[in-house]
């Protein structure tokens, strides 16, 4: 595995939507790529897992745009990837299904999930 040159920020201290948070990487310009985001207030180690798998799969040449739907990160759904602005850039935000594998834009998903695709954070 190579060594990951980017950073992960997370932002505890300022909520957004339904408990939502900013978790975002810098450093994957280097790769001519959007950094990543993840608004779900998971454990810290989820968050890094997330955004550490996403960044290796860019650094082994992976590309990804908003609208793909990414494998591989969970074995029971696939997660979304949305165009956002956060902290005066664009940001490929992880949107995750809800337990029954609802996305946010279906009434029926489920708290803190449906809150995802919420502007926040655009600084």
């Amino acid at each position: 595995m190579k060594k990951m040159d980017w950073v992960i920020h997370f932002i505890i201290d300022q909520y957004g939507p339904g408990g939502t948070v900013d978790n975002h990487t810098h450093g994957m310009e280097k790769y001519n790529h959007l950094d990543f985001q993840v608004v779900l207030n998971y454990k810290k180690e989820e968050v890094g897992r997330l955004l550490n798998t996403m960044g290796h799969r860019v650094q082994n040449g992976e590309r990804f745009k908003a609208g793909d739907m990414v494998k591989g990160l969970y074995l029971d759904c696939d997660v979304r990837l949305d165009l956002f602005w956060a902290n005066g850039r664009s940001v490929l935000r992880l949107i995750v299904p809800d337990p029954d594998n609802i996305f946010p834009e279906d009434p029926r998903c489920q708290a803190p999930y449906k809150y995802q695709t919420e502007k926040m954070f655009e600084i």
